[in-house]
């Protein structure tokens, strides 16, 4: 199984309505998110030369250049604290995003388990904190 056909059944299973699109050869899925705090853009890629998904949450966040000193801070901050997925600051737009890379390995339903995994906790991981960063953002 594929990395895109694994994804691509968490995405049917979970009735997300995915776009997909090709960049050499990798296949980029886009979709939205809905978490209890807030709604949130999320790209999966599906990379199957290194049996990997690399997965993206938007947090909706842009910091000013200004301001991203400090936020970096409070970013590595709580990457110290989660077990799995990082937040990144975009050094050129200050736009802040949850990601997770995941091997996807075994069978089958061991590989729909990993994928489900990585996609899920992304997205709570943003929705649990987006809101805290916004409230650490200088006035």
């Amino acid at each position: 199984m594929t990395i895109r056909d694994s994804f691509l059944a968490f995405a049917d299973k979970n009735h997300l309505p995915v776009k997909e699109k090709q960049e050499n050869g990798t296949s980029i899925f886009s979709f939205q998110i809905s978490g209890e705090k807030g709604k949130y853009g999320a790209y999966a890629m599906c990379l199957e030369d290194e049996r990997m998904l690399t997965f993206f949450v938007d947090c909706n966040i842009r910091v000013e250049e200004s301001q991203r000193k400090i936020i970096n801070t409070y970013l590595m901050e709580l990457n110290y604290q989660l077990k799995m997925g990082t937040f990144q600051l975009d050094p050129t737009t200050g736009d802040i995003t949850v990601r997770a890379c995941q091997y996807i390995f075994g069978n089958e339903a061991e590989q729909k388990f990993l994928v489900e995994r990585v996609v899920l906790l992304c997205g709570l991981i943003a929705d649990h904190y987006c809101h805290d960063i916004i409230k650490h953002l200088p006035e």
